[in-house]
């Protein structure tokens, strides 16, 4: 059985390190592994449960590793392409993990949404009082951030639109 969402996840990394290194990549290869990503969180949340899910995935799934995998030979080489899909190739066969269940992390209290964004990320966007979020930087890079479900949607939405505006595609969120 494939492991759809270790294969998002990785594509997702090589999509980072795509722009980081400056390259444009064109907004239906974003909306396609946004899509196969969401697709993969249904499927691994219930695995084999739906079996139509699955032939949905691959295809996106495959069209996004091949767009990326060209776009990753432009910016560093034949080399770079092919450690990146020997990666998404171990992803696909590692052991699948059920994703998070909302609500359920250690140190959040019960009833609260809690979130995880990469630190770096939050430059010049704090969760605000006014928002009643609590936000906690972890060792790893992370910064944990929970409250009413409400007000974790507006956050993002703010910090995409400061995202949007520094000329990024996308933060790096682990939740």
């Amino acid at each position: 059985m494939n492991n759809y969402l270790a294969a998002a996840k990785v594509l997702d990394d090589l999509l980072l390190e795509l722009i980081d290194k400056g390259m444009s990549v064109p907004t239906h290869v974003v909306e396609d592994l946004k899509a196969s990503r969401a697709l993969a969180n249904m499927d691994a949340r219930q695995p084999g449960a739906n079996p139509a899910l699955e032939g949905k995935i691959m295809p996106v799934l495959e069209r996004v590793e091949m767009n990326l995998l060209a776009f990753a030979e432009m910016a560093g080489g034949a080399d770079c392409a092919d450690v990146w899909q020997q990666r998404t190739a171990e992803a696909y066969q590692a052991p699948a993990r059920p994703p998070a269940i909302p609500g359920k992390m250690r140190g959040v209290p019960k009833g609260a949404w809690p979130i995880r964004v990469q630190t770096s990320e939050l430059e010049g966007c704090r969760p605000t009082e006014a928002l009643g979020l609590t936000a906690v930087e972890q060792e790893d890079g992370y910064t944990l951030i929970y409250g009413t479900k409400e007000n974790i949607s507006v956050f993002l939405k703010g910090l995409r639109q400061i995202q949007e505006q520094q000329g990024k595609v996308g933060f790096k969120r682990n939740s």
